[in-house]
């Protein structure tokens, strides 16, 4: 349910632009600019035992770009993020097969640094370092009788993680950018120790996602 909303979200919030790629000089004159962004993480955690994006998230806040020349721009951001994994596969117990579901939901903090260069007219090719900070988790599952939730004082993640990040963007127009973003851990966001036995890949944990974001620009 909640995959389907941010999903109808996001195309609404695309398809209801009217796109008019401009050739003005507004953000060539414009030295500083500061915006909001709205948008979505595609995630999924290495080292839980699943493969696959199925965990999607929020991903939102400010963001401010400074021309360093007409081509080259530097991105600072201040973003809220939700990270983590969900998938079901199908267990047995004493009382038979049944269908297990799990879920970890990671919010954090986000300060992403990134450096833009316009390839093409109006296109933005990125690479940068972006560091999080943990805010609240959760991960549970639920079992033939209902939902168990981990102790996360005994299966703690890192409150601290680095990314790098991988960026492309498309300017609509004036003041509208059109943004997708790839975030990979440099720094484990837990270690193998510490996550539950039955549903780690016995390794260390990290985070995996795209992100899909509309911004729009003073």
């Amino acid at each position: 349910m909640k995959r389907g909303f941010y999903l109808g979200f996001l195309i609404c919030l695309l398809s209801g632009i009217e796109v008019h790629a401009q050739e003005g000089t507004y953000w060539n004159e414009q030295r500083f600019r500061g915006g909001i962004i709205a948008g979505g993480n595609f995630s999924q955690v290495d080292g839980d035992r699943d493969a696959g994006v199925h965990k999607v998230g929020l991903n939102g806040g400010l963001s401010s770009y400074v021309a360093l020349s007409p081509k080259l721009d530097i991105n600072l951001e201040l973003l809220y993020a939700q990270k983590g994994s969900r998938y079901a596969r199908e267990w047995s117990s004493t009382a038979g097969p049944y269908l297990m579901v799990y879920q970890m939901k990671l919010d954090y903090i986000e300060i992403p640094l990134l450096l833009h260069y316009e390839a093409l007219p109006n296109v933005l090719f990125g690479a940068g370092i972006s560091y999080n900070r943990l805010i609240r988790s959760e991960e549970r599952y639920r079992s033939l009788y209902g939902w168990v939730s981990f102790d996360p004082e005994k299966f703690p993640f890192k409150k601290d993680e680095w990314e790098y990040v991988l960026s492309a963007g498309y300017r609509l127009g004036k003041r509208m950018l059109v943004n997708l973003r790839y975030q990979y851990s440099l720094t484990p966001i837990r270690t193998a120790e510490n996550v539950p036995e039955d549903f780690s890949g016995y390794q260390r944990q990290r985070n995996n996602l795209f992100a899909l974001r509309l911004a729009y620009y003073l």
